[in-house]
């Protein structure tokens, strides 16, 4: 994570996470300063769906509530990226995440599910309407951050 600028922080756990990362930086795409947080969690076997969604939405209550800085949508955002990480993905998780797509003012909040059996990043892979601007951005971030596939291209370069 400090490939991309991010730092481990120490704020209030109540989500049992393995980790959280935070970056803050200005952004002219996004009209002011941008504070991301990447939070990483080892998923119980054979979570549901609905596990996901509170963990992804508690995720991003905690960092609104961390972040400091201008009221959002006034020169700040606030992007959320939950990553729940998993040894195999089940279809009640991939269904759920292929519908969740919270929506935020001035903020986002983009959970993936990393199946560590097949390395593959699962994400919500449509763009809401509301969204067009920036989902693009988001899963390709998403992509970069947790895919061990984008890590290895990393090592080439």
């Amino acid at each position: 994570m400090n490939y991309f600028g991010f730092a481990v922080v120490s704020i209030e756990n109540s989500l049992q996470v393995e980790r959280i990362y935070k970056r803050s930086r200005f952004e002219t795409s996004k009209f002011g300063t941008v504070d991301t947080y990447c939070f990483v969690k080892s998923s119980l076997e054979n979570a549901s769906g609905n596990v996901l969604g509170s963990y992804s939405s508690q995720a991003f209550e905690l960092a609104a509530k961390h972040r400091t800085g201008r009221p959002l949508g006034m020169g700040a955002m606030l992007i959320v990226y939950p990553l729940l990480v998993t040894k195999n993905i089940t279809q009640e998780i991939y269904s759920y995440l292929k519908n969740y797509c919270p929506k935020h003012m001035a903020a986002a909040e983009f959970p993936s599910v990393l199946d560590t059996a097949t390395e593959y990043l699962y994400y919500y892979e449509s763009t809401p309407v509301w969204g067009s601007a920036y989902y693009n951005g988001y899963r390709k971030e998403t992509y970069s951050l947790y895919s061990p596939k984008a890590w290895a291209q990393f090592k080439t370069k």
